[in-house]
């Protein structure tokens, strides 16, 4: 004979393996789905990060409506030797050379470094002469930064 309480554990027994294998199965699924998803979208961002070159920069800053994109173009330059230094921040995808506590941010490519800029732009730049506020804002440690920024032919 089975008494209430019996059935009340079995019944309470069955629905917590029921939940389990259905929680289980949704863990799978996402999993796999995250998976398979997470893979391709990589691949697209792969895809669609152009080669580093002036002319890409430069379409890219215009494309994320980066101001003065002539004078930020300059330093990206100037940051990274027209783009063939070794030793810089552009080993970490960081061509304009943004810091943080003396070391080098890192990206995972180059665009995601001009995003940044352009967040950085936002944040800070307000208004009058661009070259005026890089030097207030003491964006570089080179005296003669904004010289060699006016300096570079485009």
């Amino acid at each position: 004979m089975v008494c209430n309480n019996d059935r009340i554990n079995i019944t309470l027994r069955s629905v917590r393996i029921y939940i389990m294998r259905m929680l289980l199965v949704v863990v799978s699924l996402f999993l796999s789905v995250g998976v398979i998803a997470g893979d391709s979208l990589k691949v697209a961002e792969k895809a669609e990060i152009p080669a580093l070159t002036i002319a890409n920069v430069k379409k890219v800053l215009e494309q994320e409506k980066v101001r003065y994109t002539d004078i930020v173009l300059r330093q990206a330059i100037t940051e990274t030797g027209w783009f063939k230094c070794t030793n810089c921040s552009m080993s970490r995808n960081n061509i304009f050379g943004f810091y943080y506590k003396k070391r080098y941010l890192v990206f995972d490519n180059w665009v995601e470094c001009v995003r940044y800029y352009k967040r950085w732009q936002d944040r800070h730049y307000k208004s009058g002469d661009y070259y005026n506020f890089l030097k207030n804002v003491g964006f570089a440690t080179n005296p003669r930064y904004i010289e060699d920024l006016k300096a570079i032919k485009l």
